[in-house]
């Protein structure tokens, strides 16, 4: 399912996350003050739209209608006040899901207190990598291995409950591999599970394949 995002602070971060989004099949408005940026041809290709404005500013982000996105991305790690200012403007117009960049521990502490969903720390995460999380709120893990190759975990739905690989004809249906199992109560996963596993409720499963098959899993899973 298509859904729309804002990103405030287009800088290197910034802009990883926006093309990701997008490259995800998303719609994604992005928005910065310094109108060089902006004229970036490669921002302006994955982007739907782009803003010039001072997101500090409750005006811009009336105007930007900031409620109506799925998610809004602080990513103004180096402006930490304005950072600051603009989730605590978010949350009191009533964004229910706000992501914001921090450069470290400190400042992601404030992010936290001030409003902000989950805070990201670029050193811990690429834009590539965030924009996942962001546009799956399910997903639990992502691991890119190679340009189109990954990883991911997801938890399983409730169809798969009682039901094993084998008759769920796990490899031929979703064309991915099942690598490991973990059950929600016990440290020690399953590596390599066995064809014939059940699964039981609270399982999620580590899942490897072409970036295109995982995300059709992914929606599947929704």
């Amino acid at each position: 399912m298509k859904k729309q995002f804002l990103v405030l602070g287009l800088g290197k971060f910034g802009k990883s996350v926006l093309k990701e989004l997008s490259t995800l099949g998303h719609e994604v408005v992005g928005c910065d003050k310094d109108p060089k940026i902006l004229e970036d041809n490669e921002l302006r290709k994955y982007a739907d739209h782009l803003v010039e404005g001072d997101a500090a500013s409750n005006n811009v982000l009336e105007e930007l209608d900031a409620t109506q996105y799925d998610a809004v991305i602080v990513s103004m790690g180096d402006d930490f006040e304005s950072a600051i200012l603009i989730v605590l403007a978010l949350k009191e117009m009533g964004c229910q899901h706000i992501y914001a960049k921090a450069n470290d521990a400190k400042r992601g502490t404030g992010l936290q207190k001030a409003g902000a969903s989950k805070v990201i720390f670029p050193e811990e995460e690429t834009g590539k990598r965030a924009a996942h999380y962001i546009a799956n709120p399910q997903l639990l893990h992502y691991v890119q291995l190679t340009e189109h190759f990954s990883t991911i975990e997801l938890p399983i739905p409730l169809s798969f409950v009682g039901q094993s690989l084998l008759e769920l004809n796990f490899r031929k249906n979703y064309n991915a591999l099942v690598i490991m199992i973990r059950k929600e109560y016990e440290k020690k996963p399953i590596i390599s599970p066995n064809p014939l596993y059940e699964f039981q409720p609270g399982d999620s499963i580590f899942v490897l394949g072409e970036d295109k098959d995982l995300e059709r899993l992914r929606k599947r899973f929704e």
